[in-house]
């Protein structure tokens, strides 16, 4: 019994095993078949178009005193005291006294020299009188020893040494107190009162601070790029070339402007550049733009920007969209990817700049493709420009955002204007509550954006720039007003602007705004009032014509400023 059990349970396992796997596989889920979608890759691209323009050459290099001397003692003595100014870091003025020495010893000098000079006096005048008694008596020939007349020579020349032994005195006395040849800065000191010094001591080193220098270095392919100021025996003095310095100062950038002044004379024999020397004046002076600008001290790190000649036809490229060292990735007109040799002139910090193998429109790959074949087909975007500070050219951007608004809403009264009856149509109002809060929200962000990226000199600019536009536009609001409230005083009621929308759900500078807006509204209601008055002053010949135009096109009984124009005064 247990021998036929042990036979048969196993092919019942295996039975009841193959059944289940039989269900299972009849009861298997249907497979649903998708075609296969063949992602293209995106990638980021950037147009490309030639312009004329000044190659910026990059260099660094550090900062060093335009004259430098170490301070050196003439004199032996003690030195009896020191100028408060004459400390490591201190400043002094030129004819400043330094350092006093103890001039005892040349004052007793001065006094052995003046006896000396009196004694040769007397023998002077004795050896004259001498020699004129001895040329009294005639008859008698006398030699030069003879007649006095080398007595008398010897007298004299004995007196002029003494003058100059006292005179000798006297200088080295004054040398006795130290000045300063011109106003400059200690770098080190080493001497100290109550200090025996000898000539030929150092007393410390200075500097002047009348002009800064660096040296920074060329390659030669950067000498074909700027004008460097080469010197010939024939040559005159020339204008150096521009060079701006930018230099890191507690986590801050600031910048110094200088000239490149001359060239060193040769080549470095072992790197192979040439090195040029800029100046800069005044380094330790204070600038109106840069209140925190620190001066520049003797020994700062300075990266330079030194101006290149301008050149013609010449491509500008973010540097990232190199390849292998003067290839680029471009995308044709059905978005497929080609590479292409250019020449490269110059490779900048961020840019390449090249002038040859690009041509105005193609666009440029910027991202960094894994696996490139040429041919293969992409999808693009455009890359965001890169960020250069230019504060102007955003205030643009944002200046004719606003004013492509204020046009669409032109052409559409123009549109409906000239789409109604032949009839005289009834005046409409026209005021900014057209635009959106949106809108008028996202052109906020743009300005807010903006004039936090700005600088405090920028910014006002903007405001004042701003101010005149407002300024300009509201000036021909009151002339359209009068015109059109001339023309239907007696049928039409100058049209109120609404009251100033809720600001619960508005952000506090659009409530701002929109209560500009209705003061500014309030006071274009009571227009005809004064502009019969103001007109003249108020709005030129020119703005008159203009309001006119635009009043008998789109029929407005009241215009006011557009909102965005406020905005970004704000």
């Amino acid at each position: 019994m247990n021998k036929a059990l042990k036979v048969v349970l196993p092919i019942l396992v295996i039975i009841g095993a193959l059944v289940v796997s039989a269900l299972l596989f009849l009861s298997r889920p249907k497979v649903e078949r998708h075609p296969v979608e063949i992602k293209q890759p995106l990638v980021s691209v950037t147009p490309v178009y030639s312009k004329a323009l000044s190659i910026p050459v990059s260099t660094r290099g550090t900062v060093t005193p335009g004259t430098e001397i170490r301070l050196t003692s003439e004199v032996s003595g003690q030195v009896l005291s020191v100028s408060n100014h004459f400390a490591n870091g201190g400043f002094f003025k030129k004819g400043e006294t330094l350092i006093k020495v103890d001039d005892i010893e040349y004052q007793v000098n001065i006094s052995r020299a003046k006896a000396n000079v009196s004694k040769a006096k007397q023998a002077e005048l004795q050896a004259k009188a001498e020699f004129k008694a001895r040329s009294r008596v005639k008859g008698v020939k006398r030699d030069a020893y003879a007649s006095g007349k080398a007595q008398w020579d010897q007298a004299k020349s004995s007196l002029q040494a003494a003058r100059a032994e006292l005179e000798s005195a006297q200088l080295q006395k004054k040398r006795t107190i130290i000045k300063a040849p011109f106003d400059g800065r200690v770098r080190a000191k080493s001497v100290d009162v109550g200090q025996y010094i000898r000539p030929g001591a150092q007393l410390g080193t200075i500097y002047a601070v009348d002009v800064a220098e660096v040296r920074l270095p060329l390659s030669d392919r950067q000498l074909g790029l700027v004008d460097v100021p080469l010197r010939y025996r024939e040559a005159t003095e020339a204008e150096g070339t521009p060079v701006v310095l930018k230099g890191q100062y507690g986590g801050k950038s600031y910048e110094w402007m200088g000239r490149v002044v001359r060239a060193e004379g040769g080549l470095d024999e072992k790197n192979r550049l040439l090195y040029v020397v800029a100046q800069i004046e005044d380094p330790y002076a204070r600038d109106v733009n840069q209140p925190d600008r620190p001066p520049l001290s003797a020994g700062t790190f300075v990266e330079a920007q030194i101006a290149g000649r301008y050149h013609q036809g010449v491509f500008t490229v973010p540097r990232r969209a190199l390849r292998n060292g003067n290839q680029l990735w471009l995308v044709d007109a059905d978005k497929r990817l080609f590479r292409r040799q250019v020449d490269v002139m110059y490779k900048g910090k961020n840019e390449i700049y090249v002038n040859g193998g690009l041509n105005n429109g193609e666009q440029v790959v910027l991202s960094q493709l894994d696996i490139a074949v040429e041919g293969m087909q992409v999808r693009t975007k455009l890359a965001a420009p890169l960020e250069q500070g230019d504060a102007p050219a955003r205030t643009n951007d944002l200046m004719s955002g606003a004013v492509k608004v204020r046009e669409q809403l032109l052409q559409e009264q123009r549109a409906s204007a000239v789409s109604a009856d032949t009839q005289k149509p009834k005046p409409k109002s026209f005021t900014t509550d057209q635009i959106s809060n949106e809108k008028m929200r996202a052109i906020a962000q743009q300005a807010k954006a903006a004039m936090d990226q700005m600088d405090e000199t920028t910014k006002r600019k903007l405001v004042d720039n701003v101010k005149n536009i407002v300024e300009s536009v509201n000036s021909s609001v009151e002339a359209i007003n009068e015109i059109r409230q001339d023309e239907v005083a007696e049928e039409v009621t100058p049209v109120v602007a609404e009251q100033a929308p809720v600001t619960d759900d508005m952000s506090p500078l659009a409530a701002l705004i929109a209560e500009d807006e209705a003061a500014a509204n309030n006071v274009s209601s009571n227009v005809s009032n004064t502009v019969s008055n103001a007109a003249p002053s108020v709005a030129p010949v020119e703005q008159v014509e203009a309001a006119q135009e635009v009043a008998s096109t789109i029929g407005v009984s009241q215009a006011v400023a557009p909102r965005p124009l406020a905005e970004a005064a704000q």
